[in-house]
């Protein structure tokens, strides 16, 4: 091997491996502090595309659920109040069967009366003022509250596909005023009028608009019921996904802290040698001066 002073191969070999050993040092030391195996493109260029693009699916999966979630507490709040109004409406049948029934007094009549009127008012205040945040839930988002059909659509999913991606529940927010659930344009009772309540047809008609009235209410609830276990399984399918998203993702993006350590005890140990050996390969020009 030729003696040489102006180039000193060994001590730039040394160099190079010194800087190798570093780098990866390094390396190792950035991916144990902040526990990402990725934390710049040039770590790994594809692992990063696909890392995103499952944390996109996952920061999705996390908004769908909480709308899933945010529409189960809209069903229960929009049943809580049916309920209400339907027991409002059994209370006035009641009343209506007792008033058919002869024998009754004028004051046990207008007693009826005034439960009945009041009960009936009671149904409509809560039918135009019931809300959810700022949504009338029987009247849309346009507070129509006489009869309108209401669709109230649901994000429980990741995508657009309106097929897969979304829930549209029809029939619970339509208009609830008296008039609109009985089917009746301007329901009144014939003892609540103060009217004979002897005209026995009439009184039967009254019964079946109040029939029809609870009908409506229970199938509405049905409709609740039903949507709130769909939403139910939603949820626990978002969960799955949720979970099998985050690990396939932690799989590409996450440091594997007891390889990374190992890693940077073994290029610490290369770079303290490395160093030691670059002082011994400075040093290799020297021996010329021993053949002047």
């Amino acid at each position: 091997m030729a003696i040489v002073v102006n180039t000193n191969v060994q001590s730039i070999q040394v160099q190079n491996n010194l800087n190798k050993v570093t780098d990866a040092m390094n390396t190792a030391m950035e991916r144990m502090t902040t526990g990402s195996k990725i934390n710049s493109a040039a770590d790994d260029a594809a692992g990063l595309v696909i890392s995103k693009g499952i944390e996109v699916q996952t920061r999705g999966t996390s908004v769908a659920k909480s709308n899933a979630q945010q529409g189960i507490n809209l069903l229960q709040t929009a049943e809580g109040n049916l309920a209400v109004m339907q027991d409002n409406f059994m209370r006035i049948r009641d009343l209506t069967l007792q008033a058919m029934n002869g024998g009754q007094t004028t004051d046990q009549l207008v007693a009826m009366q005034e439960e009945a009127q009041a009960r009936l008012a009671e149904i409509d205040r809560i039918a135009a003022g019931a809300k959810f945040n700022t949504f009338n839930l029987f009247g849309g988002a346009d507070g129509t509250l006489e009869g309108a059909d209401t669709e109230v659509t649901l994000q429980i999913g990741t995508g657009s596909n309106s097929d897969v991606d979304t829930i549209t529940i029809s029939g619970v927010f339509d208009g609830a005023l008296v008039s609109a659930l009985t089917g009746t344009a301007a329901f009144t009772s014939k003892f609540i009028d103060g009217a004979d309540p002897s005209e026995l047809a009439d009184m039967q008609a009254q019964l079946d608009a109040l029939d029809v009235a609870i009908t409506e209410i229970s199938t509405r609830r049905g409709t609740i019921g039903s949507t709130i276990n769909r939403l139910d399984s939603a949820m626990d399918q978002l969960d799955t996904q949720y979970e099998n998203l985050s690990a396939a993702n932690s799989r590409i993006s996450d440091a594997d802290i007891a390889t990374e350590s190992s890693n940077y005890i073994q290029n610490q140990i290369l770079q303290q040698a490395s160093a030691s050996l670059l002082t011994q390969a400075n040093q290799q020009p020297n021996i010329a001066l021993s053949l002047i």
